[in-house]
């Protein structure tokens, strides 16, 4: 998955979020995929990411216990080494949460940005790094994630930034990078007057300015790191995951209190299949956030393996829609049943989230003046795309100016059957193998006809154009139809066959839009996207584009953006805050 990105300044600093996650955060290995959610939630809102981890909870305090037992001298280079393997481990973890989702993320050890510091080998500052380097990595990923705590000293042993030290890796990083937002993620939405643990009543800061931070902050941020951003004049957040809000530390900005309010929503799923059950995995990890009330599915009595215990599912969707659910996903399919269950939502008050593309596109029009009507929000990113945030994209790109054409391939199915054609597989065999391996519906019609591309593809129109498209409107060529004298052609040129959808305008403005099988250089963009893999390029009048990739299908990444859809609308309907402004010269604690 890439979020928007102009290839000319895809390493543009104005577009980075420098994002820490603390130990509190980090409580656990399970926690780094609450940390990834925080991560795409920046990547589909065009940021470029770069993470900076503590290690887990507690892991720092077993290194050192672990040294203590080992012996040897305390501020030896070789503690410090030990030390910061909590940092690289947490790291990596994070890395593959994000490559299970479709993030193309890279785990970097401070060595290899030559990430340099100076002092003793227990408590040394920051003094460089090598920014060229860095910027090239940032080019090329759409996330990296760096180990905090920890630099490397003149003679290349590592050496640790104190307590508290990922606090200075991210401040210094953001300051180096000239980041877009530094914002460090704790397990507090922000700085209070008070401990907000031992004194529940007591004032969130929603914004503070230089003087009062150095009074309130205390052990929230490590010195060091809040003096260092305080000369360069750097803009902090502090915030906890999933949060609509934070306290920002600005320089000549008047302090506020905020009085926030968090409450769970109820969550109804209809459907229960491979998509399903990930969205239920992550809602669990979020149960200070949602509540699942029910579940509908087509057999309650089918056995499952996994998943949602038995008081939640019933076949019966009155018995589901009784728990009067603030949210209704939907993920069931087609169209007849989906569309009368989305309006019965937002009869009964409920947001709804959809990963249904066929539906959105059919009914595109009443769906969103129901929504309207209503008052309600209809979210749909996981139906276009799975994971990549492909219409969130096409919004930006629209936003920056005129989208000129779009060319994608954006179907998983048609890429597994063309590249086992191009082993020399025969087409039934194919398509079979593409079901076992759970690319393929039972009837994969629509994947093989470019019905399911045509669909994406209204949709498509509708945010990169805001224009109207009807799948009756898609000239489409299936992969039924394709001879098997030109995959063999292709083969032996050394190119490749993919089902490439297009929209563009014509010379009159009108909209023209195509799913058509072509043949391809393999060092195409286009020809790169294998298995469920999609890619995407949007193309700008002012000759700029815009290049996306990622998994396309499969559960996590597909769960992925149905939870995001799901983390906006808390933050949309489960979080207040109301703010007042009080002057600097003011006792903050009146």
């Amino acid at each position: 998955m890439r979020p928007i990105i102009v290839t000319d300044k895809s390493a543009n600093p104005s577009n980075l979020a420098v994002l820490k996650f603390g130990g509190s955060v980090l409580a656990d290995a399970q926690a780094v995929h609450a940390a990834a959610h925080e991560i795409y939630r920046y990547l589909r809102a065009g940021e470029k990411v770069l993470a900076v981890v503590s290690a887990l909870a507690g892991e720092t305090d077993e290194l050192v216990s672990l040294g203590a037992d080992i012996g040897g001298c305390e501020n030896a280079p070789g503690a410090s080494a030990l030390l910061r393997l909590g940092e690289i481990r947490a790291a990596a973890l994070l890395g593959l949460a994000l490559e299970r989702i479709g993030v193309d993320a890279r785990a970097v050890d401070p060595a290899q940005i030559n990430l340099r510091a100076a002092g003793k080998p227990d408590d040394a500052r920051l003094c460089g790094l090598d920014h060229a380097h860095l910027t090239t990595l940032l080019a090329r990923h759409e996330v990296l994630v760096v180990p905090g705590f920890s630099g490397i000293l003149e003679d290349g042993q590592p050496a640790l930034l104190g307590r508290g030290g990922t606090d200075l890796s991210a401040i210094y990083l953001g300051a180096a990078l000239n980041a877009k937002r530094v914002r460090l993620i704790k397990d507090v939405d922000g700085l209070y007057v008070s401990d907000p643990k031992a004194d529940p009543v007591s004032r969130r800061f929603g914004q503070i300015n230089w003087e009062d931070a150095y009074k309130y902050c205390g052990k929230s941020i490590q010195p060091r790191a809040l003096e260092y951003a305080r000369q360069h004049d750097l803009r902090l957040e502090i915030a906890a995951p999933a949060r609509g809000f934070d306290t920002c530390i600005s320089p000549n900005g008047l302090s506020s209190h905020a009085s926030a309010r968090v409450k769970r929503l109820k969550v109804v799923l209809l459907g229960f299949g491979t998509v399903g059950e990930g969205v239920y995995a992550h809602l669990q990890r979020h149960q200070d956030l949602f509540e699942v009330s029910g579940i509908l599915v087509r057999n309650a009595t089918k056995e499952r393996a996994e998943g949602a215990p038995e008081h939640l599912i019933s076949d019966d969707a009155s018995v589901v829609f009784a728990t009067r659910p603030d949210i209704v996903v939907e993920m069931i399919g087609g169209v007849e049943a989906a569309d009368a269950f989305i309006l019965n939502a937002f009869f009964g008050g409920a947001d709804v989230v959809s990963a249904n593309k066929a539906v959105m596109a059919a009914n595109y029009d009443s769906l969103h003046k129901a929504a309207a009507g209503a008052g309600r929000a209809l979210r749909y990113s996981a139906a276009v795309g799975g994971g990549v945030p492909m219409l969130e994209a096409l919004d930006q790109a629209r936003e920056a100016g005129s989208v000129k054409n779009v060319n994608g391939v954006i179907n998983g199915t048609a890429n597994f059957i063309l590249d086992r054609l191009a082993d020399g597989c025969a087409f039934d065999v194919a398509v079979r193998e593409a079901q076992e391996a759970g690319f393929a519906e039972a009837d994969p019609s629509a994947d093989l006809d470019g019905d399911d591309a045509a669909a994406k593809l209204c949709l498509m129109a509708r945010h990169g154009f805001n224009t109207p498209l009807r799948p009756s409107q898609i000239s489409m060529e299936s992969l039924s139809d394709l001879d098997p004298k030109r995959v063999e052609a292709a083969r032996n040129d050394g190119k490749v066959i993919r089902q490439v959808s297009q929209i563009k305008r014509n010379s009159k403005g009108a909209l023209q839009a195509s799913v058509e099988l072509k043949t391809l250089p393999k060092d195409h963009y286009l020809a790169g996207a294998k298995g469920e893999r999609n890619r995407l390029v949007i193309d700008m009048d002012g000759g700029d584009d815009v290049q996306l990739r990622g998994k396309g299908a499969g559960r996590w990444p597909t769960a992925e953006a149905v939870m995001a859809d799901l983390l906006d609308i808390h933050r949309l309907r489960g979080q207040d805050e109301e703010t007042i402004t009080v002057c600097a010269a003011e006792p903050a604690c009146a």
